[in-house]
C-alpha cells in the first residue's frame, strides 16, 4: 500500500499530465495544502490558485509535450525526491530535480524545483 507522500506525489504527477483544466484543479487541491508552496531558484509560488495558474500556463505552452519521471519517488517519511523531464516538440528534454515534504493532512507543503541535471563532482 502506497505510503502517504507517495500518494501525494503520484497525484501530483498526474495533476503535471492532466489537460483538462478542472481535473487539474482537482488533482492539485488533493495533493497541496491549502498554503502549499513551490519554490524554484527565482520566485516562490504560494496557495491552490497561484499554482493552478502556474499548470495552466504550462498546459498552454504548445512546445511542451508533457510530463514524466525519470527515477523512482524516492519516499520516506514526510520527504520526497524524483528526477523529471519535460519533453519539448522539438525532440528535447528539460531536466529536473524535485524534492518536497507533506504536511500532516498528507499534502505537499513545499516543493522545491531544480531545472537542469546536476553537474558530477570533481574527483582529485
Amino acid at each position: 500500500m502506497p505510503s502517504p507522500v507517495e500518494i501525494a506525489v503520484d497525484t501530483y504527477i498526474r495533476a503535471a499530465q492532466e489537460r483538462d483544466p478542472t481535473l487539474r484543479r482537482k488533482l492539485l487541491e488533493a495533493c497541496f495544502a491549502p498554503d502549499g508552496r513551490m519554490v524554484t531558484r527565482t520566485r516562490e509560488v504560494r496557495g491552490h490558485a497561484a499554482i493552478a495558474a502556474e499548470f495552466d500556463r504550462f498546459a498552454a505552452d504548445p512546445a511542451a509535450v508533457g510530463v514524466r519521471l525519470t527515477s523512482v519517488v524516492d519516499a520516506v517519511g514526510n520527504t520526497f525526491r524524483y528526477r523529471s523531464v519535460i519533453d519539448r516538440r522539438d525532440g528535447s528534454s528539460l531536466e529536473f530535480f524535485d524534492a518536497g515534504e507533506i504536511d500532516a493532512s498528507g499534502r505537499i507543503s513545499v516543493l522545491l524545483l531544480f531545472a537542469g541535471p546536476l553537474r558530477d563532482a570533481e574527483q582529485p
